[in-house]
């Protein structure tokens, strides 16, 4: 009895799925991130890393939706002098952005939320010399606000541009900030977007 009722709430829920699929999009997004991390002394967004994932949306009507990605990316800073690297840090996280959609015009798309990240790996170097494990006290999560826009060249294919900054520190004493601008490609599968 107990068998039959498993296979039919899983019969269910596949029927669900199968007609609650259909009201979402997916995709695939890979480019370029240029970050720095305000606290730590070094400026400039010197320190390129590379992100790559995939995302889920539904429309909730023809101007406004929502979005769930999820990606690695590369963060950190580096600051060189006279060719010799001075400092570097080097940050990788998975990261799950929660986006807010608006489609204010045909080709153009908004996104406007929040990004929960958690931290793979982190590498200090100072003089070119790798720090310490034990005194790399970098946190093992993070949460940013993010803005990001795409323009669709075509119903599948577009650039996407976006900006992230840290809501509370990746390390403390001095407090550091992961603040990071990304380029790069989205492409949407089984797409109904009018273009």
């Amino acid at each position: 009895m107990k068998t039959k009722s498993y296979l039919l709430m899983v019969a269910i829920l596949m029927m669900a799925l199968t007609g609650f699929s259909q009201k979402f999009n997916g995709g695939l997004l890979v480019g370029l991130s240029a970050s720095q991390v305000d606290g730590d002394t070094q400026k400039g967004f010197d320190k390129l890393g590379m992100f790559s994932g995939a995302w889920v949306s539904t429309d909730f009507n023809k101007f406004i939706g929502a979005k769930i990605e999820l990606y690695y990316i590369g963060k950190g800073a580096k600051l060189n002098s006279n060719g010799v690297e001075i400092f570097k840090s080097k940050l990788h996280y998975v990261e799950m952005p929660f986006l807010f959609t608006i489609k204010p015009a045909k080709k153009f798309q908004l996104d406007l939320g929040l990004a929960a990240s958690y931290l793979i790996s982190s590498k200090l170097y100072e003089q070119g010399a790798l720090v310490p494990d034990e005194l790399n006290d970098m946190h093992n999560y993070d949460l940013g606000a993010i803005g990001s826009g795409s323009y669709y060249f075509t119903p599948s294919l577009g650039f996407n541009i976006r900006m992230e900054y840290s809501l509370m520190p990746i390390k403390n004493n001095p407090n550091w900030f992961n603040y990071n601008i990304s380029f790069g490609l989205a492409y949407q599968f089984n797409t109904k977007q009018e273009f």
